[in-house]
Parts: structure tokens; sequence; C-alpha cells
């Protein structure tokens, strides 16, 4: 009585589902229009050295920015169809749920916080993307050890 519970949990679910079903919509018209293979080509040369995966993860990536759901939606998508490796997506899940949906958390709530800042608005946010990235390759580093163990 007077506490949260299945239902708000079902009206949660329910607000974004729409949401979710629109982006993995659009992924697949971007599929169908060679969107993926174009993401391959653009973000291939930044993420294969930073972090080691695919650049075909690119458009995941830019939707895990905005929702953390569409962005592992389209994640699984790209495993099912073996564009990405095992690993791959280890190291990817790394970097898209650290700070998961990025600027929509910043802007929307962070914002509350903006006023209080003593440093630029966009420091905070790049520091966000930095330990992202950090955090992936930590992730990275420990399936190259236990590959080095297993062989």
């Amino acid at each position: 009585v007077g506490g949260f519970g299945a239902k708000d949990g079902f009206l949660m679910a329910f607000t974004i589902t729409p949401g979710v079903i629109l982006a993995l919509g659009l992924v697949s018209i971007c599929e169908g229009f060679g969107g993926l293979l174009a993401a391959k080509q653009l973000m291939s040369p930044l993420f294969r050295p930073l972090l080691g995966i695919s650049g075909i993860c690119g458009l995941a990536f830019i939707a895990s920015l905005q929702s953390t759901d569409t962005g592992a939606g389209m994640t699984k998508e790209l495993f099912d169809s073996q564009s990405i490796t095992d690993q791959e997506r280890s190291i990817f899940c790394q970097l898209q749920l650290s700070g998961g949906a990025t600027i929509t958390n910043y802007f929307g709530s962070g914002a509350a916080f903006f006023p209080f800042l003593a440093v630029p608005i966009g420091l905070p946010l790049l520091l966000v993307f930095v330990m992202k990235i950090f955090g992936a390759n930590v992730m990275r580093f420990i399936l190259y050890v236990d590959s080095k163990k297993s062989h």
C-alpha cells in the first residue's frame, strides 16, 4: 500500500516500448539501405584502434547514447546476425552500459546541477566518455588475458 509495484513497472515499460520499437524499425530501414555498412566504414577507423571492435557498432553506439534499451536491442541484432563476435559484443556492451543513455540522462537529469558546476558544462560529459572508453578497454584487456590463459 502506498509503494511502488508491478503496476508502476509495467507502466514504465509500456511508455518506453514505442520508442524502442521505432528505433529498432529505423535500424532495419538503415540496414536495408546500407546504413550499417556506411557506419562500419565511417566508425572503423575510430573504433578499431580505440576499442578493438568493428565500426558496424557505430549506429548502435549512437542509439545507446539516447536509449539504453535501443542500444541493447541493436547490439543483440548485430550479434544474432553474426556482424560482431562474442568478444566484440562484450567490449561493446561495456562501452554502452557504463553511463547508459548518456546524452539523455546528462541533459535530462543532470541539468539540475548545471547552475552549481564550477567547470564548463561539457567537461563532465567528456569525462563520462573518457571513462566509457577506459571501461571498455578494461573489458578488452580482461578478455585478452582470459584468451591467453585458455591457450
